[in-house]
């Protein structure tokens, strides 16, 4: 029974680990889809304006400009990010609130998010690009996250059957 229980507890860390990374990667088009679908704008758009921190995750799109975007119809596909920056341009949305829309920051090279107009126009995007996983210990726990934590649980169970043996 309790080797059962241990290829059962295997099974179940295998699986959520390979849902957990799967959930962890951006759009990798989006950025280049940005730059292309907004006149103008002749740079690639930094993960870090739709991505708290620039990282990935599948949580992190919610910066100003990101839930304007998702506002405005942004579902996740090439399709609705489009739909989305055209409603943005029509309706001058400024998602910090300085003044300036969000599409005349874009073009302008300064980020929509931040009143203080910072530069994103010259910023170095991350060498793994918004497509990639994290870096090391920015993402989720990992295959040896989940096993290992799957490894305590079933050495606690099999510690807490011993204790009610006696």
């Amino acid at each position: 029974m309790t080797r059962t229980r241990s290829a059962f507890a295997f099974l179940i860390a295998v699986v959520t680990t390979g849902v957990w990374a799967s959930n962890a990667h951006a759009k990798d088009e989006f950025p280049g889809q940005i730059e292309s679908d907004v006149p103008g704008v002749n740079y690639q758009v930094p993960c870090a304006v739709c991505h708290i921190k620039g990282n990935t995750g599948g949580s992190t799109p919610i910066t100003p400009f990101a839930l304007s975007l998702r506002d405005r119809g942004l579902s996740g596909d090439r399709t609705s990010l489009s739909v989305a920056l055209s409603r943005l341009a029509a309706d001058g949305t400024d998602s910090d609130g300085d003044g300036v829309g969000d599409i005349d920051e874009l073009k302008a090279g300064t980020d929509p998010n931040s009143s203080a107009n910072a530069d994103i126009a010259t910023v170095q995007a991350p060498g793994y690009g918004c497509g990639g996983t994290a870096p090391h210990g920015e993402g989720g726990p990992g295959a040896a996250g989940a096993l290992s934590l799957a490894w305590l649980l079933l050495r606690r169970r099999r510690s807490t059957a011993r204790a009610f043996e006696r």
